[in-house]
């Protein structure tokens, strides 16, 4: 079987592209790609292709680069997870399952991606490899969220085509709205998370960031094959998208800063312009998911649980935003986790009987644009800034749910995501109706200019 002449190199040139664009922009490289295989990764794209013209279908990850988040297992990297606490571990002797599965279909690995500490934080400040910065607001620099914050810059300066993240309040979607790329977290169980760190095993999953919700769909297909039910050309086109019906919290947009509020304002109605309808809800299960999280101190414990050796003997070497937030886990009481978690139980019974005959719910994924780095010095603004930050993320993690953010204001190139969030293992149905979303305000924004 002959390879059609487009795929004939397909992943050399990927590799070389995104070296390129590294080459050109250093700054941006070494806050986001802590980790680097230029060479093997030249080497493997190249033998990938020579291989290729003997299974020319065997690889539907062909011609994608690959980062990956510091808290994955990579053979032959250390897993530190951004943290000077490991920096000394011994190197991965197998790469984590899901790098396994996306290097076997096609990916080529070039880097391991920046992230907050131990994932704790939704802002991306990292104090032992730097901060990465968003690409999106020149005018200051400004964080590009967190905690997967390097897979999204790689992602959005074209370093890498696909960054695998985590997601435990917001962790991949934040830094893709602040970055404006896509950025998807599943349902608990969908992808495998063998060789990921948990920062909390009761919330954290594997996500994707991406350039875009097809590239998300792609994936997925990979990660959780799909059968032959779901034909690709019900991905695109404006009769799909007229029969979805979309939920909008009624308290959203009083939390909203005015660009965002502007932003979400506008893809709503783009949405309904493209036959979409829109129901308005209360949903007030959306913040009690988390508040009874935090009053239960479920993801302190859970850190706590994980870091207890480490911190008797090494706290000193935590990030100071991190270490004494996981300290406060051993204060936790048992019967308030346990609570906690049976609270969480019905307010997913809620939230299924609110979205029912319903697509998804829609929301903006930050409430406000990108803070500047300078700003969250004080300790107490970082804390409220990045409380801030996955207020409006984290229900579906707390409520075990897909949710994927897009690029929020393509014409503008804001730092604003849109955020669609559907049914527990409706995974397939969320990304499908994200790709017909994203079809839509894409061409709403090429017919305005």
């Amino acid at each position: 079987m002959s390879m059609s002449p487009e795929r004939r190199g397909v992943s050399l040139r990927a590799v070389s592209a995104c070296l390129e664009r590294a080459s050109a922009d250093p700054a941006s490289a070494a806050l986001a790609l802590v980790a680097r295989r230029d060479e093997d990764a030249l080497a493997e794209a190249g033998t990938r292709d020579a291989l290729r013209g003997f299974a020319p279908d065997d690889e539907p990850l062909a011609g994608m680069v690959l980062g990956v988040k510091a808290c994955f297992d990579v053979r032959g990297w250390t897993t530190h997870a951004g943290s000077r606490v490991l920096a000394d571990a011994p190197a991965a002797s197998r790469d984590a399952a899901l790098v396994h599965a996306l290097r076997r279909a096609g990916a080529v690995l070039l880097a391991q991606n920046n992230m907050t500490e131990f994932a704790y934080g939704a802002l991306g400040l990292n104090a032992r490899f730097g901060t990465p910065l968003s690409p999106l607001m020149a005018d200051v620099p400004r964080v590009a969220g967190g905690s997967s914050s390097g897979g999204a810059v790689a992602v959005a300066r074209g370093m890498v085509d696909l960054a695998l993240a985590s997601d435990t309040s917001g962790s991949a979607r934040i830094p893709a709205a602040f970055c404006g790329v896509a950025g998807f977290k599943p349902s608990r169980g969908r992808y495998q998370d063998a060789g990921m760190m948990y920062l909390s095993p009761t919330f954290d999953v594997p996500g994707i960031i991406a350039a875009d919700a097809a590239r998300c769909l792609l994936v997925d297909k990979v990660l959780a094959p799909w059968d032959a039910a779901t034909p690709a050309s019900r991905v695109h086109g404006a009769t799909p998208l007229a029969s979805k019906v979309f939920v909008v919290p009624d308290h959203v947009e009083a939390l909203l800063e005015p660009e965002v509020r502007r932003a979400f304002a506008a893809s709503l109605e783009c949405l309904m312009d493209a036959g979409a309808a829109l129901r308005r809800e209360p949903m007030p299960c959306l913040a009690l998911a988390g508040s009874v999280a935090r009053d239960g101190g479920i993801i302190a414990a859970d850190g706590y649980a994980l870091h207890a050796s480490r911190l008797a003997t090494d706290a000193a070497r935590y990030d100071p935003r991190v270490g004494p937030r996981m300290l406060l886990g051993a204060q936790v009481p048992a019967h308030a986790y346990i609570a906690a978690q049976r609270r969480l139980a019905e307010l997913r019974r809620e939230y299924d009987h609110a979205i029912a005959g319903a697509d998804a719910v829609l929301t903006p994924t930050v409430p406000m644009l990108p803070p500047p780095v300078a700003l969250l010095d004080d300790n107490d603004i970082y804390l409220r800034e990045n409380a801030r930050a996955f207020s409006l993320t984290e229900f579906a993690n707390r409520l075990d749910l897909p949710s994927i953010s897009l690029p929020g204001d393509p014409a503008a190139k804001k730092a604003v995501g849109l955020m669609a969030t559907g049914l527990r293992g409706g995974d397939r149905a969320l990304l499908l109706a994200a790709a017909q979303i994203e079809h839509a305000l894409g061409s709403a924004s090429r017919r305005r200019h």
